[in-house]
Protein backbone atom coordinates (compact mmCIF):
# COMPACT_ATOMS: atom_id res chain seq x y z
CA UNK A 1 0.00 0.00 0.00
CA UNK A 2 2.16 2.86 -1.23
CA UNK A 3 -0.49 5.42 -0.43
CA UNK A 4 -4.08 5.45 0.73
CA UNK A 5 -6.66 7.40 -1.20
CA UNK A 6 -8.13 9.98 1.16
CA UNK A 7 -11.20 11.13 -0.76
CA UNK A 8 -13.58 8.41 -1.83
CA UNK A 9 -17.23 8.87 -2.78
CA UNK A 10 -19.74 7.31 -0.45
CA UNK A 11 -21.17 3.99 -1.62
CA UNK A 12 -24.70 3.29 -0.44
CA UNK A 13 -25.03 0.05 1.52
CA UNK A 14 -26.67 -2.73 -0.46
CA UNK A 15 -27.73 -5.08 2.30
CA UNK A 16 -26.94 -8.42 0.63
CA UNK A 17 -24.24 -9.55 3.08
CA UNK A 18 -26.81 -9.76 5.87
CA UNK A 19 -28.34 -12.70 7.79
CA UNK A 20 -31.18 -12.89 5.24
CA UNK A 21 -28.81 -12.64 2.28
CA UNK A 22 -26.46 -15.26 3.65
CA UNK A 23 -29.40 -17.57 4.38
CA UNK A 24 -30.40 -17.49 0.70
CA UNK A 25 -26.81 -17.91 -0.49
CA UNK A 26 -25.79 -20.66 1.92
CA UNK A 27 -29.17 -22.39 1.57
CA UNK A 28 -28.32 -23.23 -2.04
CA UNK A 29 -25.65 -25.96 -2.52
CA UNK A 30 -24.13 -24.01 -5.42
CA UNK A 31 -24.21 -20.78 -3.43
CA UNK A 32 -22.72 -22.49 -0.39
CA UNK A 33 -19.90 -24.06 -2.39
CA UNK A 34 -19.14 -20.77 -4.12
CA UNK A 35 -19.16 -18.64 -0.98
CA UNK A 36 -16.88 -20.98 0.95
CA UNK A 37 -14.56 -21.06 -2.06
CA UNK A 38 -14.68 -17.26 -2.25
CA UNK A 39 -13.78 -17.05 1.45
CA UNK A 40 -10.86 -19.42 0.86
CA UNK A 41 -9.63 -17.29 -2.03
CA UNK A 42 -9.68 -14.16 0.14
CA UNK A 43 -7.82 -15.94 2.97
CA UNK A 44 -4.89 -16.95 0.78
CA UNK A 45 -4.69 -13.91 -1.53
CA UNK A 46 -1.71 -12.20 0.15
CA UNK A 47 0.32 -12.01 -3.11
CA UNK A 48 3.64 -12.35 -1.29
CA UNK A 49 2.94 -9.65 1.31
CA UNK A 50 3.42 -11.96 4.30
CA UNK A 51 6.79 -13.17 2.98
CA UNK A 52 7.96 -9.56 2.75
CA UNK A 53 6.56 -8.79 6.20
CA UNK A 54 8.47 -11.71 7.68
CA UNK A 55 11.63 -10.20 6.22
CA UNK A 56 10.74 -6.66 7.36
CA UNK A 57 9.30 -6.96 10.88
CA UNK A 58 12.48 -6.92 12.96
CA UNK A 59 11.05 -7.35 16.47
CA UNK A 60 11.21 -11.11 17.23
CA UNK A 61 7.96 -11.28 19.20
CA UNK A 62 6.09 -9.40 16.47
CA UNK A 63 7.75 -11.44 13.74
CA UNK A 64 6.37 -14.58 15.39
CA UNK A 65 2.90 -13.01 15.21
CA UNK A 66 3.36 -12.45 11.47
CA UNK A 67 4.43 -16.08 10.97
CA UNK A 68 1.44 -17.41 12.92
CA UNK A 69 -0.95 -15.10 11.05
CA UNK A 70 0.41 -16.21 7.67
CA UNK A 71 0.15 -19.88 8.64
CA UNK A 72 -3.40 -19.38 9.91
CA UNK A 73 -4.51 -17.87 6.62
CA UNK A 74 -3.24 -20.83 4.60
CA UNK A 75 -4.82 -23.26 7.07
CA UNK A 76 -8.13 -21.39 6.87
CA UNK A 77 -8.10 -21.56 3.08
CA UNK A 78 -7.56 -25.32 3.14
CA UNK A 79 -10.34 -25.83 5.71
CA UNK A 80 -12.77 -23.68 3.75
CA UNK A 81 -12.08 -25.59 0.54
CA UNK A 82 -12.86 -28.81 2.39
CA UNK A 83 -16.12 -27.22 3.55
CA UNK A 84 -16.92 -26.16 -0.01
CA UNK A 85 -16.40 -29.75 -1.19
CA UNK A 86 -19.01 -30.97 1.28
CA UNK A 87 -21.67 -29.07 -0.67
CA UNK A 88 -21.34 -31.79 -3.32
CA UNK A 89 -21.08 -29.46 -6.32
CA UNK A 90 -18.17 -27.86 -8.15
CA UNK A 91 -18.14 -24.14 -7.35
CA UNK A 92 -17.91 -21.49 -10.01
CA UNK A 93 -14.39 -20.00 -10.24
CA UNK A 94 -14.03 -16.71 -8.37
CA UNK A 95 -14.07 -14.03 -11.09
CA UNK A 96 -11.68 -11.04 -11.01
CA UNK A 97 -14.45 -8.60 -10.11
CA UNK A 98 -14.92 -10.48 -6.82
CA UNK A 99 -11.25 -10.44 -5.82
CA UNK A 100 -11.77 -8.50 -2.59
CA UNK A 101 -8.09 -8.14 -1.67
CA UNK A 102 -7.26 -6.84 -5.14
CA UNK A 103 -10.09 -4.30 -4.82
CA UNK A 104 -8.54 -3.11 -1.56
CA UNK A 105 -5.14 -2.82 -3.19
CA UNK A 106 -6.55 -0.86 -6.13
CA UNK A 107 -8.57 1.56 -4.00
CA UNK A 108 -5.69 2.17 -1.61
CA UNK A 109 -3.39 3.11 -4.47
CA UNK A 110 -1.05 0.17 -3.97
CA UNK A 111 1.20 -1.06 -6.75
CA UNK A 112 3.70 -3.90 -6.81
CA UNK A 113 5.43 -5.18 -3.68
CA UNK A 114 8.31 -2.75 -4.04
CA UNK A 115 5.87 0.16 -3.99
CA UNK A 116 3.90 -1.32 -1.09
CA UNK A 117 7.04 -1.57 1.06
CA UNK A 118 8.75 1.60 -0.21
CA UNK A 119 8.37 3.66 2.98
CA UNK A 120 9.94 1.40 5.57
CA UNK A 121 8.31 1.50 9.00
CA UNK A 122 5.52 3.72 7.69
CA UNK A 123 4.63 1.05 5.11
CA UNK A 124 4.55 -1.64 7.79
CA UNK A 125 2.22 0.52 9.87
CA UNK A 126 -0.08 1.06 6.88
CA UNK A 127 -0.17 -2.62 5.98
CA UNK A 128 -1.07 -3.68 9.50
CA UNK A 129 -3.61 -0.92 9.88
CA UNK A 130 -5.35 -2.26 6.79
CA UNK A 131 -4.99 -5.84 8.02
CA UNK A 132 -6.65 -4.80 11.27
CA UNK A 133 -9.60 -3.30 9.40
CA UNK A 134 -9.94 -6.36 7.13
CA UNK A 135 -9.81 -8.76 10.09
CA UNK A 136 -12.41 -6.66 11.91
CA UNK A 137 -14.67 -7.04 8.87
CA UNK A 138 -14.27 -10.80 9.09
CA UNK A 139 -15.11 -10.76 12.79
CA UNK A 140 -18.35 -8.92 11.94
CA UNK A 141 -19.36 -10.93 8.85
CA UNK A 142 -18.29 -14.48 9.61
CA UNK A 143 -20.76 -15.04 12.48
CA UNK A 144 -23.58 -14.46 9.98
CA UNK A 145 -22.04 -17.06 7.67
CA UNK A 146 -21.70 -19.54 10.54
CA UNK A 147 -25.34 -18.97 11.52
CA UNK A 148 -26.50 -19.58 7.94
CA UNK A 149 -24.39 -22.75 7.75
CA UNK A 150 -25.63 -24.21 11.03
CA UNK A 151 -28.94 -25.66 9.70
CA UNK A 152 -27.46 -27.11 6.50
CA UNK A 153 -23.83 -27.98 7.36
CA UNK A 154 -23.08 -27.92 11.11
CA UNK A 155 -19.52 -29.17 10.54
CA UNK A 156 -18.71 -26.19 8.32
CA UNK A 157 -20.41 -23.88 10.82
CA UNK A 158 -17.99 -25.15 13.47
CA UNK A 159 -15.05 -24.56 11.11
CA UNK A 160 -16.11 -20.96 10.54
CA UNK A 161 -16.58 -20.46 14.29
CA UNK A 162 -12.98 -21.57 14.80
CA UNK A 163 -11.81 -19.17 12.08
CA UNK A 164 -13.63 -16.31 13.84
CA UNK A 165 -11.61 -16.97 16.99
CA UNK A 166 -8.42 -16.80 14.95
CA UNK A 167 -9.54 -13.58 13.25
CA UNK A 168 -10.14 -11.99 16.65
CA UNK A 169 -6.57 -12.89 17.57
CA UNK A 170 -5.33 -11.48 14.28
CA UNK A 171 -6.96 -8.13 15.09
CA UNK A 172 -4.80 -8.04 18.22
CA UNK A 173 -1.68 -8.91 16.24
CA UNK A 174 -2.34 -6.15 13.73
CA UNK A 175 -2.94 -3.58 16.46
CA UNK A 176 0.26 -4.49 18.26
CA UNK A 177 2.42 -4.34 15.12
CA UNK A 178 0.91 -1.15 13.68
CA UNK A 179 1.41 0.60 17.03
CA UNK A 180 5.03 -0.53 17.21
CA UNK A 181 5.85 0.86 13.75
CA UNK A 182 3.74 4.05 13.90
CA UNK A 183 5.70 7.27 14.37
CA UNK A 184 3.03 8.51 16.79
CA UNK A 185 -0.56 7.62 17.82
CA UNK A 186 -2.11 10.48 15.83
CA UNK A 187 -0.55 9.27 12.58
CA UNK A 188 -1.81 5.76 13.20
CA UNK A 189 -5.35 6.98 13.90
CA UNK A 190 -5.31 9.01 10.70
CA UNK A 191 -4.18 5.98 8.69
CA UNK A 192 -6.77 3.75 10.35
CA UNK A 193 -9.52 6.21 9.45
CA UNK A 194 -8.42 6.20 5.81
CA UNK A 195 -8.16 2.41 5.82
CA UNK A 196 -11.71 2.13 7.12
CA UNK A 197 -12.93 4.43 4.34
CA UNK A 198 -11.11 2.40 1.68
CA UNK A 199 -12.29 -0.93 3.09
CA UNK A 200 -15.91 0.24 3.30
CA UNK A 201 -15.76 1.27 -0.35
CA UNK A 202 -14.21 -2.04 -1.40
CA UNK A 203 -16.76 -4.00 0.63
CA UNK A 204 -19.66 -2.11 -0.96
CA UNK A 205 -18.24 -2.63 -4.48
CA UNK A 206 -17.72 -6.31 -3.77
CA UNK A 207 -21.23 -6.70 -2.35
CA UNK A 208 -22.85 -5.23 -5.46
CA UNK A 209 -20.69 -7.30 -7.82
CA UNK A 210 -21.30 -10.43 -5.75
CA UNK A 211 -25.09 -10.04 -5.90
CA UNK A 212 -24.97 -9.59 -9.68
CA UNK A 213 -22.82 -12.70 -10.01
CA UNK A 214 -25.04 -14.72 -7.66
CA UNK A 215 -28.16 -13.81 -9.62
CA UNK A 216 -26.53 -14.47 -13.00
CA UNK A 217 -25.27 -17.91 -11.89
CA UNK A 218 -28.39 -18.96 -9.93
CA UNK A 219 -26.54 -19.24 -6.61
CA UNK A 220 -29.44 -18.14 -4.39
CA UNK A 221 -32.05 -20.35 -2.80
CA UNK A 222 -35.60 -19.34 -3.67
CA UNK A 223 -37.24 -17.21 -0.95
Amino acid sequence: MSSITAALPDAPPLGFFTPAGYARLIGSPHGRAFHLSWMAHAEEADEGVFDRLLASVDVPELNRMVAIHASDEQRHAALLRQCAARAGVVPEPVPPELHYIEQLRRLSGGGDLEAVFANGHWSIMQIFAMLQVVEERGVRQFPMVAAALRPVDPESADVVAGIIRDEERHVGYARAISRRYAPDPASLEQVLTLCRDVEARAFAENERAYLRFAEEHDLLARP
